[in-house]
């Protein structure tokens, strides 16, 4: 088979958030996937510091992060970057303490926990997984924006009705929506199938040679971008609309039934 870029989601893709661990058939797949000569990318709102040993020890090819606006290759070494505006970030900060907002900033160096830390529904999983807590820094001064950082990207959890109204025709910056009240906040345009995009150039490979894997709302973009999609077991609705093949949950073994389904792997 001629060599594929094979692109996959982490939550709910790769990682099964019901046993938070990445099955053991989705780690000897994708080992084999590589193998036989297939590129492997993995695409997350995570930061690329922050995916994990599990996650490391797959050692992906290139990491598509922080919902596209960053994109690292297999040294994690920065190949593009969009970097949010500060008055767009004071924005998201008046906003969150105006509606007591839970909201993450994301930097190049460790993700900043600005207020209701206890609303970011991902956060407790990821702090007592593999990643540690190391990467996550407590800012209830909400200032580190405020210093010669760059912010790379952010997470919001509020309302979506409020958010919507408050964002939706923002010049600078975009909401993608990750979970009933969760947003990943990027540089506008910034999204994971804008990072395929400018993947596949950096690669000089065409739209049919990528395939994606994913399971909700902020992998439509990719799945767009991709010349074919497989949706997880487990996916939202939409996305299993929008796919090509849709394969079964990650915990019973989607990873590797998808990948034997469009010939990367062998059974």
């Amino acid at each position: 088979m001629q060599q594929k870029v094979l692109v996959f989601d982490v939550d709910g893709t790769l990682y099964d958030m019901v046993h938070h661990e990445i099955p053991s058939s989705a780690i000897a797949s994708i080992k084999k996937a590589k193998e036989n000569g297939h590129i492997f990318v993995i695409a997350s709102g995570r930061a690329f510091y922050g995916l994990g040993k599990a996650l490391d020890e797959l050692a992906a090819d290139y990491i598509i992060s922080m919902s596209g606006g960053v994109l690292t290759n297999n040294k994690k070494q920065i190949i593009k970057k969009h970097v949010l505006a500060k008055e767009d970030i004071q924005d998201l900060v008046d906003f969150a303490n105006a509606h007591e907002a839970g909201l993450v900033l994301k930097f190049k160096d460790g993700m900043y926990l600005y207020q209701h830390s206890e609303k970011i529904n991902w956060l407790e999983g990821q702090m007592n997984s593999d990643i540690g807590q190391e990467i996550f820094v407590d800012c209830p001064l909400q200032n580190h924006h405020l210093k010669d950082e760059e912010v790379l990207a952010a997470c919001i959890h509020a309302d979506p009705k409020i958010v919507k109204a408050a964002f939706s025709q923002h010049p600078r910056m975009s909401f993608t929506s990750y979970c009933e009240d969760g947003f990943d906040v990027a540089v506008k345009g910034c999204t994971k199938g804008s990072a395929l995009s400018e993947l596949m150039q950096h690669l000089n490979v065409k739209r049919e040679d990528v395939i994606c894997f994913g399971d909700n709302y902020n992998d439509i973009s990719m799945m767009e971008t991709a010349g074919y999609s497989v949706a997880m077991g487990n996916a939202v609705a939409e996305i299993k609309e929008r796919a090509d093949y849709v394969t079964s949950s990650t915990d019973q073994d989607g990873i590797y039934k998808g990948l034997l389904h469009i010939g990367c792997i062998n059974d």
